[in-house]
């Protein structure tokens, strides 16, 4: 694994973000703002915006975790894990309710993506990935083990950030890295190619 970035950059959390309890006009915000980056994504690859938007998988899996979040804010626990398993039936992503998230998440395939930590604003996931715990307790601000993501933090398939880490803001997580020690503002984490063999026909 190697890691690119400017000797000048320094750590910086994510946005700091209301805690509870959590108002449904916040909720209705940070909705609007996935909704917006969402449909940024969508014209960004040259595809049709769905005229029901909540019932796409990308938008689903982030409208079903504000739901739960809210709810678990509001002291409403068995209706929040409720809601949380249901997201996880029908869109596969993972979502703890304790998690903090800023506006503006991105999940483009929820399969077998997880969020347990605290992410910043306009956070972009690729799918069978995400952040949880690790092998220590230690609490930096998500919660005992868990990371913290800065703000516009992008993780490509398969990348995940394991531990009580801190992930400066503005940093890309490649392909198939995992994280598990503090990386700096501006940093790209990337898993070196390796040629293993050549199958060649007899």
């Amino acid at each position: 694994m190697t890691m690119k970035s400017e000797p000048t950059h320094s750590l910086s959390g994510p946005t700091p973000l209301p805690v509870a309890p959590l108002t449904w006009r916040e909720v209705r915000a940070r909705l609007a703002r996935d909704r917006e980056r969402l449909e940024g994504c969508f014209r960004a690859y040259g595809m049709d915006v769905p005229r029901v938007l909540w019932l796409h998988p990308s938008y689903q899996c982030v409208l079903l975790y504000r739901l739960s979040t809210y709810l678990f804010r509001h002291g409403r626990r068995f209706l929040a894990r409720l809601i949380w398993h249901a997201n996880l039936f029908l869109t596969g992503a993972d979502f703890s309710p304790i998690s903090e998230i800023g506006p503006g998440l991105v999940v483009l395939h929820p399969v077998s993506t997880q969020i347990f930590g605290r992410i910043g604003a306009d956070c972009t996931m690729w799918g069978h990935g995400g952040i949880g715990g690790g092998r220590s307790g230690e609490d930096i601000g998500a919660g005992p083990g868990l990371p913290v993501v800065g703000d516009r933090v992008e993780f490509e398939p398969r990348s995940m950030a394991l531990g009580p880490v801190q992930i400066g803001d503005d940093c890309v997580l490649g392909a198939g890295s995992i994280v598990m020690s503090d990386i700096e503002t501006g940093t790209v984490v990337e898993v070196p190619d390796r040629l293993m063999r050549t199958i060649r026909a007899a």
